[in-house]
This record gives structure tokens, C-alpha cells and sequence, in this order.
């Protein structure tokens, strides 16, 4: 095993970190103002004028999708979990995001239609107030604890950097990004999300290749994880060896067996469409010729790899350190990533990669945050007033920026998860399975009804809470992380089909206006 120390924070990473982080942040922030500046309404603010191109939607698509699972938690897992732990870190990323280009497409449909949000989408295509509520108030409950995960990342990077009390490092996140939100709204959010994809990924492709070399290359990482075992966060070592695909640790871990690693694998494929937050993207983006879809998808295939390149990461700091990062409580094996940063780079290194993780996070957070504040304000509000004030709408959906901020904030601050990356797949495949078929399939089946959809969500709310480390450990076969979700993602498909195909579909008059002649 190569021997080298851990680095600690010291006065120059700390001035380093700042400086590239507040850098990063001050141009979100300006271009949070330009956008304001050009919203001249409610709706303006919520999908901008429909002008974006596949430049800026490609790498806000792929920031979104990522976010700080991959760029930084992808490394946790191959630290912690060994080659098991690469079945988490998107083996399909590029599967499931390219389907969700396919499919996200339509969307611009729905906005010329007036769909101002996902679940706006769902009541246009089923002419239904209550799916439209009940939509986005299931994904505010699951966006919620998808946060926490990106508050982990943003907060953790900090502390091993510089040094700061995580409660102090996670307001500063919180505060910068409700700043940027309230003001540049969708089209403000959409190119900073932008700026902050093209730069986690140039960031992410360099460190995960440097540190391949930096722990002595293939051979030398591969024969120190095969040496390994399986230590908890803490510290205690158990006789587990990583050195499989799969690693017997508790059925409560995606790789637990080959039934986990298949239930990851869907997971991957139909949350990138599940994910309303992703399937946003194209709201507001403009009709694209051929080599311009083509463009999106190339720069989508580029980032794709990039979460492989950060579980590359966790791989080479198994290869060095052993398992002394497991001691590191709160963060634990999550801190591979930033310490292999700042050991290949010093502290302009560290700086950098926490940009990199901190433009990775914020971008998804405040891509959740502002899909939650306008499921309250245009889903909720507005559909049950449909007269209100644009006006008064518009402010509400910004004052609601702050407690969708706090509230994984203190989630974050009192019960950090310990791997971050294994906790967010759980609300993933919650999302996956629901809203793969409500939304995406929807968007493409004619046959399919809103008591299809209803059902479908009721089901995988009710499925969610059988998730092994809430419900499910007290009813086998759901204590099998595998099984749960195989049961989610599969069983809304089958009452989404089921329900569908046995009652009234849509009249025919009101989908002539959603479907083309070539749909027919």
C-alpha cells in the first residue's frame, strides 16, 4: 500500500477554497440579476421565453442530474464499498440520460400549452386539478430529502477544506443559493446551472484521471481494494471483502446481491426522466434542428462520465489510505474525493475540486428548490385560486424559497447521513418509479388515465415508506434494499398499466390538442 498523509486544513486552502467558491458563486449571482432584470412576470420567471438552446440545456441537464451524488458522493461509495459500491456510482448514467433527452423533448410541447411545471404538465395532458396537486406535493416530499444530500456534500467539502463548523458552512450554501433563486428564477437558474455542469465536469474528468496515476495505477488500486474489507463509519472493521461486485453487508445495501445491483440498474435508467427536476429542463428550451439534438446529446455523453471519473477518485484514496477515512465522523469515507484533491493539488487543488462540488450541489438543490417553491405557489396555490395575483405569486414562490432551504438544511445539520450516496437512492427510486410512467410515458401513451396516475403515485408513496431503513425492516422481503425497489419501480409500471387499461381514457377531443397527427 502507498503511504501518504491526510491533508488538513490549513490558512492557504482555506483562502484558496473561498476565493473559488465565492468566484463561482458571485457569477451565478450576476447572472441570477441579469435574468431578473428580464423577467417581466410571473410566468417569465418560472420558464423564461422559451428561447434556451441545447448548449445551455445539455450541461443544465447533466448539472441537475448529477448533482453532489455524483461529483461527490461517487467517490464515498468506491471508497467504502469497494467494486460493490460502483453499481451506485452510474454504471448507466449515459442509458438513462439519453433516454431522458428523448423523452424530456415533448416537454416543450406542454409549455406551448401553458405548463409552467412538471406537474402542470400531468394536469395538461389528464385535465386534472387534483393529479396536478397531488403531484407536486409528492415531489416536494421527496425533493426534500433529496437535499439533504447535496447540503452534505457542499457542507462536508467545506469543513475538510478550510476548517468551518458545519452548522456555519450550511447556512452560507443555503443563503447563496436562495440569493441567485429569488432573483434570476428559471432562465437564471438554467445558465448558471450551466456554467456550474461545464465546470464540474472539466474539474471531474482531470482529478478522477490524475488520481489513478496518484495512487500507482490500475494494477496497484485494483490489488489494494481486492486486500480489503468492509469498514462501518466509526470505524469497525467487519470480514466482508470488497473484493466482488457484490458485498454481502446487510440486505439493506444496493449491492448486497445481484437482485440489488439489477434494481440499480433501473434505478439509473428511469430516474433520469423520473426526476422532476431534470425533465424541467426542457421547458424552456426552443425548437432545435438536428445537429443542435445531436450537440445535446454529445455533451451529455460527455458528462456522463464524469461520476465514473469521481468513483475513480474513492477507488485511489482506498489504494492509499486504507480505511483511516472511515474514522472521520460526520463525513467519513465522503471525504475521499476532497482529500484526494488537496493531496494531488495542495491547496489550489482543493479549491478547485470544491468548486467543482460546490457548483455540482447548489445547481441541483436550487433546481429542487425552485421546482418546490412553484409546486406550492402554481400547483397548489394557483390551481386551487385559479384568479390569483401573477404578482402575488410571483413573490410567494420567492419567500418560499426559504423554508425549502431550511428544512434539509437542519435535516442535514442534526442527521447527516453517513454514506451520502446510498441514503439519496432511496428517495431516487421513490422518484424513478413514480414519475417515469405519470410524466415521461404519459407524455407518449394516449391510452393512459389519471386514475392510472393516481394510483401509480399512491402506490409508490405507500411502497416508499416500506424503504429498508424505515418501514421495510419489519417486513421482510423489504428489509432487501433490491427487492423494495425492484417492487416500487416495477409495480407502479403494472398499476399504471393495469388501472389505466380498466377505466375511462381522455376524450379524444382534448388529446387531438396534445398529440401530432404523427402520434395518432
Amino acid at each position: 500500500m502507498i503511504m501518504a498523509s491526510i491533508p488538513l486544513p490549513t490558512p492557504e486552502s482555506t483562502i484558496a477554497v473561498g476565493i473559488a467558491v465565492a468566484s463561482m458563486l458571485a457569477i451565478s449571482v450576476g447572472i441570477g440579476v441579469y435574468f431578473f432584470r428580464r423577467s417581466k412576470n410571473f410566468d417569465e420567471w418560472m420558464v423564461g421565453h422559451g428561447d434556451i438552446g441545447p448548449v445551455v440545456t445539455g450541461l443544465a441537464l447533466t448539472a441537475t442530474w448529477l448533482s453532489g451524488w455524483a461529483i461527490y458522493g461517487n467517490a464515498g461509495l468506491g471508497y467504502t464499498y469497494g467494486w460493490s459500491g460502483s453499481w451506485l456510482i452510474g454504471t448507466a448514467n449515459l442509458m438513462g440520460l439519453s433516454l431522458c433527452v428523448v423523452l424530456g423533448y415533448r416537454m416543450r410541447r406542454y409549455a406551448a400549452l401553458g405548463a409552467r411545471t412538471v406537474p402542470e404538465v400531468v394536469r395538461i395532458r389528464f385535465n386534472s386539478r387534483l393529479l396536478q396537486a397531488l403531484a407536486g406535493l409528492t415531489m416536494m416530499i421527496l425533493l426534500i430529502v433529496y437535499s439533504v444530500g447535496q447540503y452534505k456534500a457542499m457542507a462536508s467539502v467545506w469543513r475538510l477544506t478550510t476548517g468551518t463548523d458545519w452548522l456555519w458552512s450550511l447556512a452560507l450554501t443555503a443563503v447563496l443559493c436562495g440569493v441567485y433563486l429569488a432573483l434570476g428564477g428559471y432562465a437564471g437558474t438554467q445558465f448558471s446551472l450551466a456554467l456550474q455542469g461545464g465546470i464540474f465536469m472539466v474539474v471531474g474528468w482531470i482529478f478522477g484521471i490524475a488520481s489513478i496515476f496518484w495512487a500507482g495505477g490500475p494494477a496497484k488500486i485494483a490489488e489494494a481494494i481486492s486486500a480489503s474489507s468492509f469498514v462501518r463509519p466509526g470505524g469497525a472493521s467487519t470480514p466482508v471483502s470488497l473484493s466482488g461486485y457484490t458485498a454481502p453487508i446487510s440486505p439493506a445495501f444496493p449491492g448486497y446481491d445481484w437482485i440489488g445491483v439489477t434494481a440499480s440498474l433501473f434505478m439509473f435508467l428511469f430516474m433520469a426522466t423520473g426526476f422532476p427536476h431534470n425533465i424541467a429542463r426542457f421547458l424552456g428550451l426552443r425548437k432545435t434542428t438536428k445537429k443542435e439534438y445531436t450537440l445535446l446529446m454529445i455533451i451529455v455523453a460527455l458528462n456522463c462520465v464524469t461520476p465514473l471519473m469521481v468513483g475513480a477518485m474513492g477507488f485511489a484514496a482506498r489504494a492509499v489510505w486504507g480505511s483511516d477515512l472511515m474514522t472521520l465522523a460526520p463525513v467519513y469515507g465522503d471525504a475521499a474525493a476532497t482529500l484526494v484533491s488537496m493531496a494531488l493539488g495542495g491547496p489550489v487543488g482543493g479549491a478547485i475540486f470544491s468548486m467543482a462540488v460546490f457548483a455540482a450541489a447548489i445547481s441541483t438543490l436550487a433546481g429542487m428548490v425552485m421546482i418546490m417553491a412553484t409546486n406550492v405557489t402554481r400547483d397548489l396555490i394557483n390551481n386551487v385560486v385559479p384568479k390569483a395575483s401573477p404578482r402575488l405569486l410571483l413573490l410567494t414562490s420567492r419567500l418560499l424559497i426559504i423554508p425549502f432551504l431550511a428544512i434539509p438544511l437542519w435535516w442535514t445539520y442534526t442527521s447527516p447521513p453517513p454514506v451520502l450516496s446510498e441514503f439519496m437512492s432511496g428517495s431516487a427510486v421513490a422518484q424513478a418509479g413514480i414519475f417515469f410512467f405519470v410524466v415521461a410515458v404519459s407524455m407518449y401513451w394516449k391510452r393512459a388515465t389519471k386514475f392510472g396516475a393516481i394510483a401509480t403515485i399512491i402506490y409508490g408513496m405507500g411502497v416508499a415508506l416500506l424503504h429498508p431503513s424505515v418501514y421495510g425492516k419489519f417486513f421482510p422481503p423489504f428489509n432487501h434494499w433490491g427487492v423494495w425497489a425492484l417492487a416500487l419501480i416495477f409495480g407502479c409500471g403494472a398499476i399504471y398499466l393495469g388501472v389505466s387499461l380498466l377505466t375511462k381514457p381522455v376524450p379524444e377531443e382534448q388529446l387531438s390538442k396534445i398529440f401530432s397527427k404523427q402520434d395518432q
